[in-house]
């Protein structure tokens, strides 16, 4: 068997990476439950709490896969994050192949302008986007706003008047398209905890976090055991149980580190595949201490 580092590090999950992506089963089941009843799911919790991997890892090939039966599995996935200009990303991310983006010979700097001006037009702008792409109806859009708080951030860098009518603007698409029921369009959003508060002073916006809203739980003990020694077996690898143990019991409740461990746990795969015998697993006893 070839061996394969299966860690992310301190990045997210991507979605080509579910297979790799263990302890949060229960989890995907219950965005997935949430998502058939709402169209605007507000994924929530603490920095490091692995959202955003939940989301792309756990959700978006659960989709893929037909996991919705109600919906079927074909899914355009538009993924972004809002930045400082939170419509122009918006236009980008639409206007990817895949997704509404057609390679018809047209310059890409002027699809993407005509997607922008096309958001920019009212608060219809992704559904107006959607029918001039004249996808199959069969064909669901899945709008993914990672690290949503980003828009707050931007507001508050931009002393400027336009910041605040951007900003709105670019909700109120969000909010419209997933009220509309002529079109299969879905949106998720990854947002810290600490920012829900800010959601306010957007008309609409805190109605439809408290409706969609769900709440990243801890993971448990299992969970994270999961997680560290799920990877390793696809990866070809062993880890010794003693490791295992110890890497729980330095966690402990920090969850908030869960983007390191898997950073640690990267760097010592990387050690051991260069430095381990034949048959020899990831053990502490062997491992540098800097890199155990």
């Amino acid at each position: 068997m070839t061996l394969f580092n299966p860690f992310p590090g301190l990045r997210p999950f991507e979605p080509d990476e579910n297979h790799l992506f263990f302890g949060r089963e229960k989890e995907i089941d219950e965005l997935l439950r949430r998502l058939r009843s709402t169209r605007f799911l507000s994924v929530v919790g603490t920095s490091g709490s692995g959202k955003s991997s939940l989301v792309r890892s756990g959700l978006i090939p659960s989709l893929h896969s037909g996991f919705m039966v109600s919906a079927g599995s074909s899914w355009r996935v538009a993924m972004f994050r809002p930045g400082e200009d939170p419509i122009r990303h918006l236009a980008e991310a639409l206007d990817q192949s895949g997704v509404l983006g057609e390679q018809n010979g047209e310059p890409e700097q002027t699809r993407r302008d005509f997607a922008e001006t096309t958001l920019r037009r009212g608060s219809l702008g992704i559904v107006n986007a959607v029918q001039y792409a004249r996808i199959p109806s069969k064909d669901n859009l899945l709008v993914v706003v990672d690290q949503f708080e980003e828009l707050f951030r931007f507001r508050r860098s931009r002393q400027i008047d336009n910041s605040r009518d951007d900003a709105v603007a670019f909700v109120n698409l969000l909010l419209d398209a997933a009220n509309q029921t002529a079109l299969p369009i879905y949106v998720v959003l990854t947002m810290r905890s600490d920012f829900i508060g800010d959601c306010i002073d957007y008309p609409g916006l805190a109605d439809a976090v408290n409706n969609g809203q769900y709440l990243v739980p801890r993971m448990t003990r299992e969970q994270l055991r999961l997680a560290i020694t799920g990877p390793i077996a696809v990866g070809g690898g062993e880890i010794a149980p003693r490791l295992v143990r110890r890497l729980l019991n330095d966690l402990g409740d920090n969850q908030d580190q869960l983007p390191v461990l898997q950073h640690a746990l990267r760097r010592t795969w990387d050690y051991w595949e260069q430095h381990h015998q034949a048959g020899e697993p990831i053990d502490p006893l062997v491992l540098p201490l800097e890199t155990a």
